[in-house]
């Protein structure tokens, strides 16, 4: 059933992703865009979940309920921002009980490296729990909206330190309501950054051997981090002179950048090029600075208007660094276009981008780069909710690892006791969904991208979609391997799928049965068009899966729902978020 699915699925989610929307001016809404004063009120149980399928790792019933039930999003948002922060390394302490003689990892913090390939696992299962069952959702969701633009992955020199991927990730979780400007420098000490990109243990040039600093950090800091490649208008468009896109900086600014990132090792009490990166501490803790090791000449940046002077220290050269970036004009449109994109919208209008961007260089109150104030002008804004109806191309696609977030979201998965082992010995145990056998989706794994790049770019899409201009990035991890097979196997509890990869999850099914049961199959529709599709499961596809639900009514009550489920999340009208 399901391979015959997927096999129409992209012709037709780029079918209807080019098609959906009526037009690109924007509707009169009730929803006002100013998030300082004024209340937004929930309308339905449909709004709440079309809101939670951007603001959480998927909604199930009971969160769409407490939603209507406070009756505003404002509500909802301030309760948010008060739940106590569920962190990673945390969670790995407090659930790794250690058997077969090894201590619980809490108290034997040094077996992250002796143990490595095994807590590799421990990490997956870790980003698992907490996006399933964490409290703070909209926390979890921006801080994977922010992994996948300020990159770090197990693919490279970070991949037997999990424990500094897991730390990393924290910095990301801490950070996604605060400031910008703090979470950039954060994540510039961040060891695991440091390694990633090559400036741990980048020392100044030395004429004797002809080296030089290191100039990967101080290139992607600008193109990735902060400032993009070109010139931008608040809304997010291409500055232009003579008809060509004009440069944000040049190699020369890149050499004067990478001389602000020397003189910085792990805290280990030493410099070293890579450093030992051998103890806990040394691979968590933020880098320390070497004074010895620094470039203390003046540093010319960006086109050399912004000009670092000669003398200062390590951090006070990298603190005024980072401020020149933050406080660039691109950085408010850069920044929360790709936010735009990950939350809400692949292609968001320029009025939208300028809204939030002019919210990211003043909250209203005179501060500049306030996640919170970004995060809410970004969920709060009209086009987020009238998008469908008013914006040609409205939407996005989720990635792969969000249709099984949702899943087990929704369906209240259970997990299992499971014993990590390094080769045939076991380490530990602790219950988790076991979800890493299969290479998480074979396609996506938080902090798991092949490049600093992320899985993709802002711009990705399949050349039909490029060529209208159309921005589709999530299409580039489609494929069969990534969505259906997997999918489809936990959605069915196919033996196969569960014994191959060892998963544990158990989706929980009942009220779900008593539908079936009763042939109340519109009323389940219902149910799945509220908890999955938020409203969007078009007439055509509800009526072939209900026509399929009749022709094999002789299915026994739980595999004719969990086929109906698999239809629902296979079909195009779930895969493009609106």
């Amino acid at each position: 059933m399901g391979q015959k699915i997927f096999e129409s699925l992209f012709v037709a989610i780029v079918s209807i992703f080019v098609l959906s929307g009526c037009g690109g001016g924007d509707k009169s809404s009730s929803i006002n865009n100013s998030t300082h004063s004024v209340r937004h009120p929930v309308k339905s149980d449909i709004e709440a979940s079309a809101f939670l399928s951007r603001a959480t790792f998927g909604a199930n019933k009971e969160i769409i309920e407490h939603l209507t039930d406070l009756g505003d999003y404002d509500q909802w948002f301030d309760e948010q921002f008060t739940i106590p922060v569920s962190s990673h390394i945390s969670w790995a302490h407090s659930h790794a009980k250690g058997i077969n003689g090894i201590p619980d990892l809490n108290r034997s913090r040094e077996d992250w490296k002796r143990y490595s390939d095994a807590l590799g696992y421990l990490q997956r299962d870790t980003w698992w729990d907490i996006a399933v069952n964490a409290k703070d959702q909209l926390r979890q969701k921006v801080a994977f909206a922010l992994s996948e633009i300020l990159v770090i992955s197990r693919n490279g020199p970070l991949q037997t330190f999990p424990d500094t991927r897991i730390s990393y990730y924290d910095v990301l979780v801490r950070n996604a309501f605060g400031n910008f400007e703090q979470l950039l420098r954060d994540v510039t000490y961040h060891p695991a950054m440091g390694r990633y990109l090559s400036y741990l243990g980048n020392a100044k040039a030395d004429p004797a051997v002809g080296s030089h600093p290191d100039e990967n950090y101080a290139r992607e800091v600008m193109q990735l981090f902060t400032i993009g490649l070109y010139e931008l208008n608040m809304d997010g468009t291409q500055k232009t002179k003579n008809g060509q896109p004009i440069p944000t900086y040049t190699q020369s600014d890149i050499r004067q950048m990478a001389k602000v990132f020397t003189g910085l090792s792990d805290d280990n009490g030493q410099f070293e090029a890579e450093a030992y990166f051998d103890t806990f501490h040394a691979r968590t803790a933020p880098m320390a600075a070497f004074e010895s090791h620094h470039d203390h000449t003046e540093k010319k940046i960006l086109h050399a208007k912004k000009i670092i002077p000669a003398g200062g220290d390590t951090k006070t050269d990298i603190d005024r660094a980072l401020h020149i970036l933050f406080m660039h004009p691109n950085t408010p449109p850069f920044i929360s276009r790709q936010l735009i994109q990950r939350l809400v919208t692949s292609n968001p209008s320029a009025e939208y981008v300028q809204r939030v961007a002019e919210i990211f260089a003043d909250n209203g109150d005179g501060i500049r780069g306030d996640l919170k104030a970004v995060i809410k002008a970004i969920l709060l804004d009209k086009e987020a909710f009238t998008g469908k109806e008013s914006v040609s191309n409205f939407g996005k696609f989720r990635e792969p690892l969000l249709y099984i977030s949702h899943l087990f979201r929704a369906f209240h998965a259970q997990n299992g006791e499971h014993v990590l082992k390094q080769g045939d010995t076991p380490l530990y145990k602790y219950r988790s969904f076991n979800f890493n056998g299969t290479g998480m989706m074979r396609q996506e794994g938080a902090l798991e991208a092949l490049t600093v790049f992320n899985y993709f770019s802002p711009d990705d899409a399949p050349s039909s979609l490029k060529k209208q201009k159309l921005a589709a990035p999530e299409l580039e991890l489609y494929g069969k391997q990534g969505i259906d097979d997997v999918l489809m196997g936990i959605i069915t509890q196919n033996g196969f799928v569960y014994q191959l990869f060892n998963i544990t999850a158990k989706l929980q099914l009942d009220e779900e049965k008593k539908l079936v049961h009763a042939k109340k199959y519109d009323a389940l529709l219902d149910r799945l068009d509220m908890l999955l599709t938020a409203g969007n499961l078009s007439t055509t596809t509800r009526n072939a899966i209900k026509d399929y639900m009749q022709k094999h009514s002789y299915l026994d009550d739980e595999k004719l729902v969990r086929h109906t489920i698999g239809l629902v999340m296979t079909s195009p009208d779930y895969a493009l978020q609106q």
